[in-house]
């Protein structure tokens, strides 16, 4: 009788285990297929700003961006343009979530991101934002005197932010021996010569035209990340005691 019971309990404990692995195995499989359809469906959002372009020239828009958060925020969500709730975004950025609402409602007045899904998580409804376009463009020249001050910030702004994250780069990279190696981990390279104007027209439209270029690229969601910084300016020279304008130098 108590071997019949042993057997039977053991059978009935390895009935048990089955169950348990093939409902473990059901929930993971669950897991994955949601996993994908995300990532799916990120790269489906991904394509749909793909192509679009933005150049801003009217004040307000200029003015809002001229904000460390706002830049902050849109600097992240355009970098994998992969939305992100304002918990992703404040944990990306180090700050407060609720400090970064009413700038995200800003930069959504302004058009700069949009929502791109809202979802209920513990009886809350969270959003997810996207940047609305794949490359933007500031040009005040329209209105240079009530801009200038924005421009001035934006530019600080950016160069700030660029010139962190490129030291923060070369340290955790160290300086590879090789020197190919080292060039594609990074570079940093300055530009100054004399050149006859049409030369240096010439040149310009060409280094515009390879920023256009690596903008149309397709973005690949596993492939390597780049960035880099590109300026470009013909110094002048002060007026002189009399009041004549100075020329390039």
């Amino acid at each position: 009788m108590g071997s019949k019971n042993t057997t039977s309990d053991l059978a009935g404990a390895l009935d048990s285990v089955r169950t348990a692995v093939q409902d473990a195995n059901a929930e993971v499989a669950g897991a994955l297929r949601e996993v994908d359809a995300e990532v799916s469906a990120a790269r489906e959002q991904v394509a749909l700003i793909q192509e679009v372009v933005r150049t801003v020239t009217d004040v307000d828009t200029i003015k809002a961006l001229a904000d460390t958060t706002r830049l902050s925020l849109l600097r992240a969500l355009s970098r994998d343009r992969v939305p992100k709730s304002a918990k992703e975004l404040a944990e990306d950025l180090g700050e407060p979530q609720t400090k970064l609402y009413r700038h995200l409602k800003v930069l959504v007045e302004a058009g700069l991101i949009e929502a791109a899904e809202t979802r209920v998580v513990s009886g809350i409804v969270e959003t997810k934002y996207r940047s609305a376009q794949s490359s933007l463009t500031i040009d005040p020249t329209a209105h240079p005197v009530e801009t200038r001050e924005a421009m001035d910030r934006i530019i600080d702004e950016n160069l700030a932010d660029y010139r962190k994250r490129f030291l923060r780069h070369l340290d955790t990279l160290g300086m590879p021996s090789d020197p190919e190696e080292a060039k594609n981990s990074g570079m940093l390279m300055f530009l100054s010569s004399t050149l006859h104007a049409d030369v240096a027209a010439d040149f310009q439209k060409r280094l515009e035209a390879l920023v256009k270029e690596f903008d149309s690229l397709p973005r690949d969601p596993d492939g390597v990340r780049i960035e880099g910084l590109v300026s470009w300016f013909r110094p002048q020279m002060p007026e002189g005691p009399d009041g004549s304008a100075g020329g390039e130098r």
